[in-house]
C-alpha cells in the first residue's frame, strides 16, 4: 500500500507566493483536495512566516471535514530558546486551538535518542505515547530509514515526510523545497522558491548550494531526463511506491496553485518505476549520502 498524502498550508496567506491568500480563495482549494481524497492538512502556529497564526485562521474557517495537524509557535527569528517551556506550549495549544477548533500531538524533528526518552517516560507513567513522527524524506534526504525508523516501528508510531530539510515556512511537495526539480541546478529560479523575489529564496539558495550537491543532482536530471522522465516524476513516484513508507504513513505535498495539486496527484497514480530508473535514484542517494544522511 502507498503512503497518504498531506496537504502542506505553510504558504497560505503569505503574500506574493501563491493565489490562497484569503478564505474565499481557499475554500476552492479544500474542495480540490477532497475530491482528490486528501482530507488531513499539516499547519503550524507560526505559518506563513510574515503573519503567524493567518494559516490556522483559513484553516479553521474552511477545512470542515479535515484531520489537522499544527505545531506550538516558535520563534524563528531567535533560536527558539524558551519556547518549549510549558506555559508558553499551552498558551500556542490554546490558541492554536481558538483558531482551528480542534486536537492531538505527535512530535517534528525530534532527534531519535531523545525520542526513545519520550516514550520510555511516556511507558513509565501510563501516559499516551505520540502517534506520529513529521521529518524530512526524500530522494536527497533518506536518513530517517536507518536512525529513526526502526524506533518508530518498534513504538506503532507513523511518518510524515515532508522535503528533504526544513525550511523557514516548512511547506513543501514532496521534492526537497523544489530542489528536485532540477530547476536550480539548470538555474532556472524563476517562480520557484529560490527565485531572489520570494521570501525564503537567499535561505533556500543557500540551503541546497554545494558542490556535491550539484553535482549529484546535475546527473540526476540529465540521466532521468534522457529515459523521458522528470525528476519531480521520479521523486513523487518513488515515495509513493518504493520508499519505506507505508499505508499508515503520510507524503505532506504543498502547492500555490490548484492546477499543482492535479498535477502532484496525478503523478501519484502513474505506478512504480521502472528498474534502471530506480537504480538512478539509488545512485543519487548513494553520491550525496555522506552530505545528507544526519538530516531526518
Amino acid at each position: 500500500m502507498s503512503p497518504k498524502l498531506i496537504f502542506g498550508t505553510g504558504s497560505l496567506g503569505m503574500a506574493g507566493t501563491g493565489s490562497f491568500q484569503d478564505v474565499d480563495s481557499v475554500r476552492p482549494l479544500m474542495s480540490t483536495l477532497k475530491e482528490h481524497g486528501i482530507t488531513q492538512l499539516d499547519t503550524a502556529a507560526r505559518y506563513p512566516p510574515p503573519s503567524p497564526g493567518l494559516a490556522e485562521q483559513l484553516v479553521g474557517s474552511t477545512a470542515e471535514g479535515f484531520v489537522v495537524d499544527t505545531k506550538v509557535l516558535t520563534d524563528v527569528s531567535t533560536d527558539g530558546r524558551g519556547d518549549l517551556e510549558k506555559e508558553k506550549m499551552e498558551r500556542s495549544v490554546d490558541a492554536s486551538l481558538g483558531r482551528l477548533k480542534r486536537q492531538s500531538w505527535g512530535v517534528s524533528n525530534t532527534p531519535p535518542a531523545i525520542l526513545e526518552e519520550m516514550l520510555k517516560i511516556c511507558e513509565k507513567n501510563g501516559w499516551q505515547k505520540p502517534g506520529y513522527y513529521q521529518g524530512s524524506y526524500s530522494l536527497i534526504t533518506r536518513g530517517m530509514e536507518t536512525k529513526l525508523l526502526p524506533i518508530l516501528r518498534s513504538a506503532g508510531m507513523h511518518f510524515n515526510g515532508y522535503q528533504g530539510h526544513q525550511t523557514p515556512d516548512r511547506t513543501s511537495r514532496p521534492l526537497a523545497a523544489g530542489f528536485l526539480t532540477g530547476k536550480f541546478v539548470n538555474n532556472d529560479y524563476t517562480g520557484t522558491r529560490f527565485d531572489a523575489s520570494s521570501p525564503v529564496g537567499s535561505v533556500m539558495q543557500k540551503m541546497f548550494s554545494g558542490d556535491q550537491l550539484m553535482v549529484a543532482m546535475k546527473k540526476f536530471d540529465v540521466a532521468v531526463r534522457a529515459e523521458g522522465l522528470t525528476p519531480p516524476e521520479v521523486a513523487i513516484r518513488w515515495l509513493m511506491h518504493h520508499s519505506v513508507l507505508g499505508d499508515e504513513d503520510g507524503i505532506i505535498l504543498g502547492a500555490s496553485r490548484i492546477e499543482q495539486v492535479h498535477d502532484t496527484v496525478a503523478l501519484t497514480k502513474k505506478g512504480p518505476l521502472k528498474g534502471n530508473v530506480l537504480a538512478l535514484a539509488e545512485e543519487l542517494w548513494h553520491d550525496v549520502k555522506s552530505l545528507r544522511s544526519e538530516i531526518i
